[in-house]
């Protein structure tokens, strides 16, 4: 009995939830007879009396009706005098009410899932709201719909096959690498703006290193030359920013190549989880304090992702060409130096090589190593230069310690054959 009572006793829980948030929403304004928790009770049971039916033609008499109730109570509240300025989102939400009620029948755990999803979405409604009429900037709409046509529009339509004799360049695979940066950067720009500067300097460090750990660092370090600048909070959100880099390494690994991320997770995973455990001590003795901002520009500007394109490109046939004519050694000599201004890039290059069978899956994994060991070197002596003695002494160590934690790491989990 209960098993056949299940989908009714669901689809009613449901109703009442969405009617109550409904009528909360309506509780300071003078609605005629608006929906309330009854109506939409009542809509859902009558969905999961549909479904359970299964007949066609009581299915459509039952959503026929439930409609034409719906339709009926908002016009009735449009042409009331108090109901003057109501629109359409509760009786939307009653069609969608409706629907979950079928839906509780076949699919209860997707119908609970969409039921929280709707409440959530109409509860919410202030604050979407005044995000997209006053939070959001013109360039970062640009930016969001830039996204959209990169990853919708222009993706599916790349051919999914290498199209050189080499089998080095796959359109897709690669323009999908390249939409995963642009993710990883736009969403850590998107979090910086909605964290703001109240949840402090490590948050803010931490989400600025997915955007440009380099433009992090350098932004932070120049703080450093402030005598009553926090030197010890600034060098946490320097350490985060660059933990958040070989995160970033690890997300291309697992997009590009799944099979190598087992090794490079417990190789590059070491400092992550080193300058992580560091930052968490620093911020136990110091606390938090107000970051007053990190400057971050549009992550998904056309010349800057055109440059982007172009290194990528680059980058794989150089380590195309190094592989050939020089194996390993070629290979980690182009980590060197690009690896010094481009971490991702090199990721990107070395697991393409391994995932066509030209590169050892441990040699890959070294040259994203000392990618990062050399970028680690130029930030540290960035930091020396921008932010001075004071910082660098307090910034070193962890730094060092990261390097030192990646390089042990990779001796124990892949010792030399």
């Amino acid at each position: 009995m209960y098993e056949t009572a299940r989908p009714f006793l669901l689809a009613i829980a449901i109703g009442l939830l969405i009617g109550l948030e409904r009528e909360r929403a309506h509780s300071d304004q003078r609605v005629h007879e608006p929906l309330g928790s009854r109506s939409f009770t009542l809509l859902a049971l009558l969905g999961a009396v549909a479904a359970h039916v299964a007949l066609t033609q009581i299915s459509i008499v039952l959503a026929i009706f439930s409609a034409g109730a719906i339709i009926s109570g908002y016009f009735r509240s449009r042409l009331s005098e108090e109901g003057a300025g109501v629109g359409v989102t509760t009786e939307l939400a009653a069609m969608a009410t409706f629907a979950l009620g079928y839906l509780s029948h076949e699919e209860p755990a997707l119908a609970v899932m969409l039921a929280v999803i709707t409440m959530v979405v109409l509860a919410l409604k202030p604050r979407i709201h005044q995000f997209a009429q006053v939070g959001l900037r013109r360039e970062e709409v640009s930016a969001a719909l830039t996204f959209l046509v990169i990853s919708f529009v222009v993706l599916p339509l790349l051919p999914n096959r290498y199209v050189d004799p080499w089998n080095l360049i796959n359109p897709s695979r690669l323009w999908l690498l390249f939409v995963l940066i642009a993710g990883i950067s736009f969403g850590g720009y998107i979090a910086v703006r909605v964290l703001g500067a109240a949840r402090g300097l490590e948050v803010t460090g931490f989400f600025a290193g997915f955007v440009s750990s380099t433009a992090a660092t350098l932004s932070l370090s120049r703080r450093g030359r402030d005598e009553k600048s926090p030197v010890a909070l600034l060098a946490v959100a320097i350490v985060l920013a660059n933990a958040a880099s070989a995160c970033a390494q690890l997300l291309i690994i697992a997009a590009n190549y799944p099979a190598m991320i087992s090794p490079a997770a417990r190789v590059i995973g070491a400092p992550v989880v080193l300058g992580a455990l560091g930052t968490l001590v620093v911020m136990r003795l110091y606390g938090r304090q107000k970051a007053a901002g990190i400057p971050l520009g549009n992550p998904l500007e056309l010349r800057p992702t055109a440059i982007l394109a172009l290194v990528i490109g680059g980058v794989l046939v150089v380590a195309s060409v190094a592989v050939q004519y020089f194996g390993t050694a070629g290979v980690i000599a182009m980590s060197v130096l690009v690896g010094s201004t481009n971490v991702q890039a090199v990721t990107l290059a070395v697991s393409t090589l391994a995932a066509g069978g030209n590169l050892p899956v441990r040699d890959a994994v070294l040259a994203c190593l000392v990618a990062f060991q050399c970028n680690m070197v130029v930030k540290i002596s960035l930091i020396g230069w921008a932010g001075g003695r004071r910082l660098l002494a307090v910034t070193a160590p962890p730094l060092i310690g990261m390097m030192v934690a990646g390089a042990l790491a990779y001796l124990l989990a892949l010792p030399p054959p």
